[in-house]
């Protein structure tokens, strides 16, 4: 087997994509989000990979019920049974990271009752778009 080596990844390769966070707080206390419910919570753009996926309880909600967070493939792909009546501050995160390669949208869905209190949803998203110059190999 050959062994090759990059001879000029000094001055040919892209420094890469920076990750950035994205974030939005979602207030149900007017507009109740129902059972089995879902809301578009943020955007994920196509050729994006994504290193986590969090959610915050900010206000509880008076109803005693769990919400998952999720996307297109599945409603709780990040989180799974926050308690949205428990202690305000709790966060959840989904650990493993995930390329999507067309775009999706981060969900938050209500699961065994009516959620009217508020959460803060946050994902850390790295743009994969440009492959870069390639380095040369001898």
């Amino acid at each position: 087997m050959a062994t090759y080596s990059v001879t000029d990844n000094g001055i040919a390769v892209a420094a890469g994509a920076k990750p950035y966070m994205q974030e939005v707080v979602l207030d149900f206390s007017t507009t109740n989000l129902g059972i089995n419910e879902d809301i578009d919570a943020l955007q994920v753009p196509a050729n994006t990979l994504v290193l986590c996926v969090g959610i915050e309880l900010v206000t509880a909600s008076s109803n005693a019920g769990t919400i998952d967070v999720g996307d297109g493939t599945a409603a709780d792909t990040w989180v799974t049974d926050l308690d949205a009546d428990g202690a305000v501050g709790i966060q959840e995160t989904g650990a493993a990271s995930k390329f999507y390669l067309a775009a999706d949208v981060i969900d938050v869905k209500a699961i065994t009752a009516i959620m009217d209190g508020k959460v803060r949803v946050f994902a850390v998203m790295v743009p994969m778009n440009a492959a870069g110059t390639a380095a040369s190999f001898a």
